[in-house]
């Protein structure tokens, strides 16, 4: 799969669980030499929903909850049936898109970024709710007092600057609305953060748009007019602000630059990544070689992440810092006792983490007690705790035989990182891979470990990317997509009230429209495969785990298949050679990518009836340049190849054409190819299944993510996990960044497949560890028979109605019409109404491709499919708004 650029981000639709953490023996207290060790131990009357629900058993598993729920034990229950199907604590949404989320300092205000026509505003409300300030600006900054701070370039806002050109500094009060503005003339704003005191306010800017140096500087209220803070000739470059020591310090970050050098005398290598203490009150500044500084709240302490020496000189930091440096090849984790001021020397930090292990985000406890960090003992991250006092430092490349003091919170094969405490016991941390992270709370007293958002639905994933949690420890504030939309640019912002609760009664009722919802799926599924069961059951049950494995290990074999690697080329033609030993006739489509000659390998099974129509079935056999690829994407190449065995002598009516697709990692280049052949010979596709790594599971349990354009095949691929194997199936309205987007780009809203184990978990994603042992090519198999019955029926059935549109009004009526289905054997038109509110009303079947519609309304919703042969109907409708 190929990676697009996101930021800080999942999720997927996990089994969110409670964790009962088991202490080890030695001591009485939690932070002692132990690790936190996780079972699931769900209470007795749930077991039996619980167990239903893991293996997919959705209907029993909420039968069994709300039978639970409202007997004698309900409310006892209540809590643990809440954490196993959803969230625990209520959620509000704020807004329907969000970016830059913050908090005020004592957690009274939300504060979230919106682009409206091109224009970026600031969201202020406070967390109880009430009146919403809206600020002109992106970037703010926010007081415990209730004052709000930004930089507005002239003619931003009514009124402008003093001497009408340059920015201007506002300072508002949320209160009253009242505002003082200063002009700042050519003063660039870079970051602004308010003292705890609310009375001064700390600006990092550059003196004009041409300089390379960003500068820090204060304003005091009521005038707030700005003064420079001299940093001296060693730091002619500082961004973000932050107040330590109760304001009388400020922590600033120093940007690698290139060409860059600071003096010895602060330290800090050439080019390499820095932080620096400046005392206000008496002007001096430490530099420290590092990143990710973390402060206890209030700021009395310091802890930051200092990376291994790069290349043979000399130990990095070791010269200024005055702390030698016993193995260049350490990563390092540091505190600092900032409660006297900025310290003399970096000498009197306290190494609290040395190891030869992948190492970063350090998070201190709000008292400032304790560092939880991330580290990869083995090819995921994973969460450990240690004292910020520890007398020596800790290696948790031990964490196997743990040394005292170093706790693991964490135990988990996907990426557990960026912990952040909610306060002195529960932490925050991360999950997932990059796209697609989920939040998950850790209590360190009661040891549960679970899932903090959701959108409490069994099958919809809903993607977080931002995070803030509240400075009080009484709320979340999330940016995520819980209606499953990657695709359209909007992200919804949520408040999670961690104070409370949800109530018996809203757990019934979630429980209660989830039950509805999978009957309903289940139920139509049945009703659609019905006029094909047996064949389908026939052919899907042929496919063999045995040939999938064996497929994966002469892929395995090749090494890395990015093009130019040798693998490629010997992949390329392995592939041809297989398809065409079953009979198929091949067609290699050469082309030269980045002038490297390349091939699409294309097995092509003409249709029995309509044989114009196409339907494709494809994956990328490439991979990335240092990785044999397994999950990405052999696993997608070995379902596909084990489809087109079983499929080559049972054609459908329309073609498939099996497409083994390269160059995907360089930049979906054999989609585009394939496509642009496509189009340019006028051929008509009409339906895509394209799937992309499908081998990684977590767990035990066979789950993966359909990921569509299409909601009609969405629920054709679900009824065809349920019916024909022990797929369990979660999706995710997604496809950019994979050959999906290449094919809904050329063709419309034709896509489906399946891929990337809930959207995205595994830890081997584009790593050399991406091997063949990662594997679960049962799970492959699974996949490879939801994707042969989801073919099957989708070139069975007629195509989606094309052209659908109002042809005439009458005062009592409005007509409307659509092309004839292109399918042999149609046989009528199914017309159907749906209203705002979701109520759907059937008006019947049609012989001819018009109809008169009476009793509609604006916003009305009319929907058509075509009905073929053997009641086979139209695998989506064709929907059109009356306007």
């Amino acid at each position: 799969m190929l990676r697009p650029s996101f930021r800080r981000s999942l999720p997927a639709l996990l089994l969110p669980v409670v964790l009962p953490v088991v202490l080890g023996t030695g001591s009485a207290t939690l932070f002692a030499p132990t690790q936190l060790a996780a079972q699931l131990r769900p209470a007795a009357p749930l077991q039996a929903p619980y167990f239903a629900w893991d293996q997919g058993r959705y209907v029993e598993a909420m039968e069994g909850y709300l039978a639970v729920l409202g007997g004698e034990d309900g409310a006892s229950l209540r809590r643990e049936a809440a954490l196993l199907t959803g969230e625990l604590h209520p959620v509000r949404e704020l807004d329907d898109d969000g970016r830059f989320l913050r908090l005020s300092p004592d957690g009274r205000w939300l504060a979230w970024a919106r682009n409206v026509d091109g224009r970026w505003e600031t969201r202020i409300e406070p967390v109880a709710g009430g009146r919403r300030v809206v600020v002109p600006a992106q970037q703010v900054a926010i007081s415990s007092g209730g004052q709000v701070a930004w930089s507005e370039e002239a003619g931003d806002a009514d009124g402008g600057d003093a001497d009408g050109g340059g920015e201007t500094l506002v300072v508002s009060d949320l209160a009253s609305g009242g505002e003082v503005r200063v002009a700042l003339g050519l003063l660039r704003v870079q970051a602004l953060r308010f003292q705890p005191d609310a009375e001064e306010l700390l600006m990092t800017a550059a003196p004009d748009p041409l300089s390379d140096a960003v500068g820090l500087y204060r304003a005091r209220a009521p005038e707030w007019r700005l003064q420079a803070v001299d940093l001296g000739d060693d730091l002619p470059v500082v961004t973000n602000p932050v107040p330590a020591a109760g304001g009388r310090l400020v922590l600033v970050t120093v940007p690698p630059r290139s060409p860059f050098s600071i003096s010895a005398a602060t330290a800090t290598p050439t080019g390499g990544p820095a932080l620096a203490l400046v005392d206000l009150e008496n002007g001096r500044t430490l530099t420290l070689v590092g990143a990710s500084p973390s402060l206890a709240r209030g700021g009395s302490r310091l802890a930051w992440y200092e990376p291994p020496a790069a290349g043979a000189g000399a130990p990095q930091g070791a010269q200024g810092m005055g702390l030698a440096r016993g193995d260049d090849a350490l990563g390092r984790i540091l505190t600092l006792d900032l409660s006297r001021g900025v310290p003399a020397s970096a000498d009197e930090a306290r190494i609290v983490v040395a190891t030869p292990l992948r190492l970063g985000d350090p998070a201190l406890s709000p008292d400032g007690a304790r560092v939880a960090f991330k580290a990869m003992p083995h090819t995921d991250w994973e969460i450990f705790m240690v004292d910020a006092e520890t007398p020596e430092p800790l290696d948790p490349g031990t964490a196997a035989n743990p040394p005292e003091g170093l706790i693991r919170v964490s135990r988990e094969i996907q990426h557990d990182q960026f912990p952040e405490w909610i306060d002195n016991r529960r932490l925050l941390a991360l999950k997932g891979e990059a796209r697609h992270r989920r939040s998950y709370l850790y209590d360190l007293e009661t040891g549960e470990e679970y899932r903090l958002f959701h959108n409490n639905t069994l099958r919809t994933i809903a993607p977080e990317y931002e995070w803030v949690v509240s400075p009080d420890g009484r709320g979340l504030l999330v940016s995520a997509e819980r209606d499953g939309n990657t695709i359209s640019p909007e992200r919804g912002v949520f408040h999670v009230d961690l104070t409370r609760e949800v109530t018996r009664e809203t757990l019934v009722a979630r429980l209660e429209a989830n039950l509805r919802y999978e009957e309903g799926l289940l139920a139509e599924g049945e009703l659609r495969f019905a006029p094909i069961h047996a064949d389908v059951a026939r052919v899907a049950g042929s496919i063999q785990v045995g040939r999938v494995h064996h497929y994966a290990d002469q892929l395995y074999r090749m090494g890395s298949k990015f093009i130019g690697q040798p693998g490629n080329l010997e992949a390329t033609e392995w592939l041809r050679e297989t398809l065409e030993g079953w009979g198929y006739e091949v067609t290699m489509e050469w082309f030269e990518p980045r002038g490297m000659r390349a091939a699409n390998v294309i097995a092509r099974l003409p249709g029995t009836q309509n044989p114009e129509l196409i339907y494709a079935i494809s994956s990328h056999f490439d991979s990335v340049l240092p990785s044999p690829g397994a999950d990405d994407n052999t696993s997608g190449t070995t379902a596909l190849l084990e489809a087109a065995r079983v499929l080559r002598d049972n054609p459908r009516r329309a073609t498939l054409e099996f497409a083994f697709l390269t160059a995907e990692e360089a930049g979906l280049l054999g989609a585009r190819e394939y496509v642009r052949r496509m189009v340019e010979e006028g051929r008509q596709l009409v339906g895509v299944l394209n799937n992309d790594m499908i081998g990684w599971t977590r767990s035990h349990r066979l789950d993966n993510t359909i990921r569509y354009s299409n909601p009609g095949i969405m629920r054709i691929q679900h009824a065809a996990a349920h019916r024909y194997s022990d797929l369990i199936t979660y999706d995710a309205l997604y496809y950019r960044g994979t050959d999906g987007a290449v094919f809904y780009e050329a063709y419309g809203d034709i896509v489906g497949g399946i891929g990337s184990y809930p959207v995205l978990g595994n830890p081997n994603y584009h790593q050399r560890t991406d091997q063949v042992e990662t594997i679960n090519h049962r799970l492959v198999a699974e996949v490879s028979r939801t994707t042969t019955a989801s073919i099957m029926l989708l070139a069975d059935s007629p195509s989606r109605t094309s052209g659908l549109r109002v042809a005439g009004r009458s005062p009592s009526a409005i007509t409307v019409a659509w092309d004839p289905a292109p399918e042999v054997g149609v046989t009528g038109y199914r017309v159907q109404v749906r209203q705002p509110d979701g109520q759907v009303e059937e008006r019947g079947l049609v012989a001819e491709p018009a109809y008169d519609l009476t009793g509609v309304r604006s916003g009305d919703v009319v929907e058509v499919r075509a009905v073929g042969q053997g009641g086979l109907e139209g695998w989506d409708w064709a929907r059109l708004v009356i306007p």
